[in-house]
């Protein structure tokens, strides 16, 4: 009946050692996985009642120091073990007398000696049953309620994804108005330009070409902006991405390529210290897209007064790897830190772009179990230390 789960331990008490052999052996069964503690008084009943998990206790009434009668009533005044049933094991003749000062000590039955063989293992038996269906109880509460903390916490990360997403639905209706309505109506008020240009008898063709290089410019914001939202739809809804050892040397070299043009346009210098945590394994892709968008806003937004200068390292720390990039540029008013990572928020108007790419990093590195802290002082220039598991 006791299983591998549940091991049961039954305390025998008793101030004669033969008594308690002999009970033993009338219990034990081969194979069962119960284990008979033995006490010879009541004092060392009480102490190992204290330090183990009693399933049952067949305690003898006669004892010299403490009786029977006596443990029990400590056993009851204790919290960890007034629970354990007790069984008074005693060779006084039935009378009611007795009988019922044992169950005003906390008896749940007796067994009169000379012990029936038979009677003493069904008794036991059926506490041990007791026993163990209550421990199954307990496991099947204590299932229930780390399955309810479970869905709680399910509940509340799908909560806070819903708002999420809600904040991203009423940031790309604002976009929808705004950031595509806008290069919409410049295409639509060139097109009436050029209109009236080409029905005019003698067409201008430098206005021509101005007008045409500002309908493209206009279509390439356009385009643009719509880019950059399918990415966001894509990180709302995008599967595990395949990782692999990625070297952040060659990466930057990779990104540096690509806005070559910036660099030399606000004459950046980079400076670079990989020599602490060279390489990490992530998906590519969303670590390029991590690198790109913090060194180009960080040339984008340098301040007019000096020349960039951007310092990008790793370094690890506990369980992440930290991407750091330092910048001398214009800096954050305080109250602009956590903004800054919002949707489609521009804090400066000047620079061009639709206020998507920290967005966009904050939502991988969180998706990733990570963290992106930034210090920024207005006028000094930031910092942004990106945190990834390793």
């Amino acid at each position: 009946m006791p299983t591998a789960t549940h091991p049961v331990k039954i305390l025998l008490v008793d101030d004669k050692e033969e008594n308690l052999v002999s009970l033993a052996s009338l219990l034990s069964e081969e194979g069962d996985n119960t284990e008979y503690l033995f006490a010879n008084s009541g004092e060392e009943a009480l102490k190992l009642a204290l330090q183990e998990e009693i399933a049952l206790i067949l305690l003898d009434v006669q004892m010299p120091g403490m009786n029977g009668y006596e443990v029990a009533r400590y056993l009851r005044d204790i919290s960890k073990t007034r629970d354990i049933p007790i069984i008074f094991v005693t060779a006084i003749h039935q009378q009611d007398v007795h009988v019922m000062e044992g169950f005003e000590a906390g008896a749940v039955d007796f067994l009169f000696k000379p012990l029936h063989p038979a009677i003493t293992k069904a008794k036991v038996a059926a506490f041990v049953r007791f026993y163990l269906q209550k421990k199954e109880v307990e496991l099947a509460h204590k299932r229930t309620q780390e399955i309810n903390r479970e869905l709680e916490e399910r509940v509340k990360a799908r909560t806070a994804e819903l708002t999420r997403v809600n904040k991203d639905l009423d940031n790309f209706v604002y976009t929808a108005s705004h950031d595509l309505k806008a290069p919409i109506n410049n295409i639509e008020g060139l097109a009436v330009a050029l209109k009236e240009i080409l029905e005019s008898p003698e067409p201008d063709h430098n206005e021509l070409n101005i007008i045409m290089a500002m309908i493209q410019d206009a279509i390439s914001r356009f385009k643009h902006t719509l880019m950059d939202l399918t990415e966001v739809a894509k990180l709302q809804h995008q599967d595990e991405t395949a990782i692999e050892s990625v070297r952040f040397e060659e990466l930057l070299e990779d990104v540096t390529l690509n806005i070559q043009e910036l660099i030399t346009k606000y004459d950046a210098e980079i400076k670079t210290d990989f020599s602490e945590a060279p390489e990490m394994v992530f998906s590519r892709k969303n670590l390029r897209s991590i690198v790109y968008n913090l060194v180009s806003n960080a040339i984008k937004y340098s301040s007019p007064e000096r020349k960039p200068l951007i310092e990008v390292s790793t370094y690890r720390e506990g369980t992440y790897t930290v991407f750091r990039v330092k910048d001398n540029g214009l800096g954050l008013k305080p109250e602009d830190r956590d903004k800054v990572f919002d949707m489609f928020k521009r804090l400066h108007a000047h620079v061009e772009g639709t206020g998507v790419g920290l967005a966009i990093v904050k939502r991988i590195v969180e998706n990733c179990d990570g963290k992106i802290e930034c210090d920024s002082q207005q006028g000094k220039g930031s910092e942004f230390r990106v945190y990834l598991k390793n």
